[in-house]
């Protein structure tokens, strides 16, 4: 039986950069590719969904497609906490669904992350110097008052972009993220597959309500054109028997 508590993330280790020992961060990502009869695609995929909701985990977005040969497919993407991955990864491969893909990745942050928590302190620190400029009771002109506020608001909205990436960086190294693909297999009888002859007869009324809007196309770019019709159909009707009577001998 697959082990799947060996692949979930691993816990964040001590790592040598330059001087500094810091503790490693990953970014992991687990995709499955599940196969299953098409009539069991949305309900294995809304079970899987509520699974999701008892375990903790954050749904990033689902998909669910019709094709026009009756298949479904569908996809989900999650974020679970690496815990919790095991108990999931079981339930999302288990009957009805075949599993026939499955693939890990890893991204190393660990430098993205002491980037940003190293600007961000730099940043905290200039803000508090600027806050303590504004505190201060010495002579200050108008003008110097301006540039400080200025200077005071453009920090602080770099303060507030930094706190937003350290943030999305923590939480994709602080969970996994599980991608699934849902395929659903038509219905097969005896060896048969008979999906084409189902999508002729649903198409049925379709395609005559097609056949009836493009006869009236037709009709309505020729009725404008009618009267020249008639008016030539009569020339040469005209021109023929003047033609036989012609040569008719007298």
């Amino acid at each position: 039986m697959r082990r799947w508590g060996e692949l979930a993330q691993e816990p964040s280790r001590p790592v040598q950069i330059g001087q500094f020992t810091v503790a490693k961060r990953l970014a992991v990502t687990h995709a499955f590719t599940l196969r299953l009869n098409s009539g069991e695609v949305e309900a294995v995929q809304k079970k899987h969904l509520d699974e999701c909701g008892k375990l903790g985990c954050t749904v990033l977005n689902t998909q669910l497609d019709r094709s026009i040969e009756g298949r479904l497919t569908a996809r989900t993407s999650l974020r679970i906490d690496p815990n919790a991955f095991a108990d999931f990864a079981a339930i999302i491969t288990a009957a009805p669904s075949e599993l026939i893909r499955h693939s890990e990745s890893t991204e190393d942050k660990t430098v993205a992350m002491l980037d940003v928590e190293k600007r961000l302190e730099v940043k905290l620190a200039l803000r508090d110097r600027l806050s303590a400029m504004l505190k201060d009771p010495g002579a200050k002109s108008a003008a110097d008052l301006a540039v400080i506020e200025k200077e005071l608001a453009q920090v602080q909205g770099d303060i507030e972009s930094m706190t937003a990436e350290r943030d999305y960086l923590r939480t994709i190294t602080e969970t996994v993220r599980v991608d699934i693909a849902y395929f659903g297999r038509p219905a097969v009888v005896r060896g048969f597959d008979f999906s084409p002859i189902a999508l002729a007869t649903g198409n049925i009324g379709q395609t005559l309500v097609v056949s009836v809007a493009a006869l009236i196309s037709f009709l309505a770019a020729l009725v404008p054109w009618l009267p020249l019709i008639a008016l030539v159909w009569w020339a040469v009707r005209r021109s023929i028997r003047r033609w036989r009577a012609s040569r008719a001998p007298a």
